[in-house]
């Protein structure tokens, strides 16, 4: 009898190998431990396009205004841009879309390179003051959007600009 039952368990040996199982299983491990370990808290990137609303307006936050051809930011427009930094540091929430322009002095292509140079100047220096670029979209106009006649030069004056718009 103890014979019989050793020959049953060498037929029952002879059939599929352990490592078969096996196999299947840590397959099935992986994928269980991928699935809980995965982080499900990442924000979900939406494909909107962030609405534009008014000027964002914090104690005296004007316009940056720049010198003729030229997008070195002043004294006046870092104090400015100061105040603003510290705006988006207390609501990190908020995002800003800056847009930036030209008087009609000079060709119009030298123009749109010009604005996008003072749009960037403004983002670089906010970038400086701790924002995340992620906070910021930025673009250039040219001379296309003027606030004031471009036949004085203090029209010219108030087109030589970037303004800082909210996003929501």
């Amino acid at each position: 009898m103890a014979t019989e039952r050793v020959k049953v368990y060498e037929e029952q040996k002879k059939g599929v190998p352990f490592w078969y199982w096996l196999l299947p299983l840590l397959l099935l491990l992986v994928i269980l431990a991928y699935f809980f370990t995965r982080h499900h808290d990442e924000p979900v990137a939406t494909t909107q396009e962030p609405v534009v609303t008014a000027p964002v307006t914090p104690p005296n936050l004007e316009a940056i205004h720049f010198d003729t051809n030229s997008a070195m930011l002043t004294p006046a427009a870092q104090a400015t841009l100061t105040q603003a930094a510290a705006v988006m540091k207390q609501q990190s929430n908020l995002h800003l879309r800056v847009e930036g322009f030209t008087d009609s002095t000079g060709n119009s292509e030298h123009n749109d390179v010009l604005s996008q140079q003072r749009t960037a100047a403004v983002e670089n220096f906010l970038i400086g003051q701790g924002i995340p670029r992620s906070r910021l979209t930025g673009a250039g106009f040219g001379e296309v959007k003027p606030v004031a006649p471009n036949s004085t030069e203090s029209g010219k004056a108030d087109n030589r600009r970037v303004e800082l718009f909210q996003q929501q």
